[in-house]
C-alpha cells in the first residue's frame, strides 16, 4: 500500500509540473507539490518519496536537460551521443506512457513539448547526418500518432512547430491515412525541418498539404552528408522499429491547434 501511494504522490505531483514556459518545471516546484500531499497520502508514503529525492532529481534533471541541450548544440551526433541517449529516451518515453491523453491544454502543451524532444533525439540516432541538417534550419515540426492533443479524431495527430530563432511554439493538428494504425506499432511521427522563415511561416500561419511532389520523405539519400532540402524542406517518419525510407506522405494535411495555441 505504501507503494501504492507514492506511485500515486509522483504522478500527482507531475500533473501540476504543467506550464508552457518554461517547457520542463524545475524540481524545487515538483517537490514542494509533492510534500503537500503528505495528509493525501499519509506519512509512510511521504518518508517513501523523501527516500527517493535524489534518485529522482538525477532522473528527472536528465530528462528535462539533457535531450533539449544534446540536439541544440551544433555538430555532429556522434557514436558517445548515441549511447548517451539510450538511458536518456528510456526515462523521456517512461514519462511520455502517463501523459498519454492529456486532460486540459497545459498537460497537452507539455505532453508534445516532450514528445517533440525524443523523436528528434530518436531521429539522431537512426540518421546521424539529420543533425547537420537540422543544425542549419530555420524552424522544426514534430507530429505524433498518439493523442497528445485534445480533441482529436481517427486519422488525426498532434503536433508543435518550433521557432528555432525565437523559441516560439505552434501548437497543429495533422491528418493522414498512416495514423489510423500508427503504421502497425505503438507510435508513429513525423519530423520537418524548414530551410528559411518563408517556408516555416507559411506552414505555421497558413497550413499545408503534402502534393505528391513535396510527399517524398528524406529517405536513402539522407543518410549521406549531402542530404538536402526538397522545396525548403526535409521530411522524415519514424515508426516504433526505426526510422522509415522513401516514405510518401501525399495529401497528409497540417493546421494550427486553436486550442493549445495561444
Amino acid at each position: 500500500m505504501k507503494l501504492r501511494s507514492l506511485v500515486v504522490a509522483i504522478a500527482m505531483a507531475t500533473t501540476v509540473m504543467a506550464t508552457t514556459a518554461p517547457v520542463y518545471a524545475g524540481w524545487d516546484e515538483i517537490k514542494d507539490a509533492a510534500s503537500k500531499l503528505g495528509e493525501e497520502v499519509g506519512k509512510g508514503s511521504k518518508e517513501a518519496w523523501d527516500s527517493v529525492s535524489d534518485f529522482s532529481k538525477e532522473t528527472w534533471d536528465s530528462v528535462s536537460e539533457w535531450g533539449e541541450d544534446a540536439y541544440n548544440t551544433a555538430g555532429e551526433w556522434t557514436d558517445a551521443s548515441i549511447e548517451k541517449s539510450k538511458e536518456w529516451l528510456d526515462v523521456a518515453d517512461a514519462k511520455l506512457d502517463e501523459m498519454l491523453e492529456p486532460e486540459t491544454p497545459e498537460e497537452a502543451r507539455l505532453a508534445l513539448n516532450t514528445m517533440a524532444d525524443t523523436a528528434l533525439v530518436r531521429l539522431f540516432n537512426e540518421q546521424p547526418s539529420a543533425k547537420l541538417l537540422f543544425d542549419s534550419a530555420y524552424g522544426y515540426a514534430v507530429f505524433d500518432s498518439r493523442k497528445f492533443s485534445l480533441m482529436l479524431h481517427t486519422n488525426q495527430g498532434a503536433g508543435v512547430a518550433v521557432n528555432r530563432k525565437t523559441d516560439e511554439h505552434t501548437y497543429m493538428k495533422m491528418f493522414g491515412a498512416g495514423l489510423a494504425v500508427g503504421l502497425g506499432g505503438k507510435f508513429y511521427q513525423q519530423i520537418i525541418f524548414f530551410e528559411d522563415q518563408k517556408t516555416f511561416d507559411g506552414f505555421v500561419t497558413d497550413g499545408w498539404e503534402a502534393t505528391s511532389e513535396m510527399g517524398v520523405v528524406a529517405g536513402t539519400d539522407s543518410a549521406e552528408l549531402t542530404a538536402k532540402y526538397n522545396g525548403g524542406m526535409a521530411i522524415y517518419q519514424i515508426g516504433e522499429k526505426g526510422l522509415l525510407l522513401d516514405a510518401n506522405i501525399s495529401g497528409s494535411k497540417y493546421w494550427i491547434d486553436t486550442d493549445l495555441t495561444q
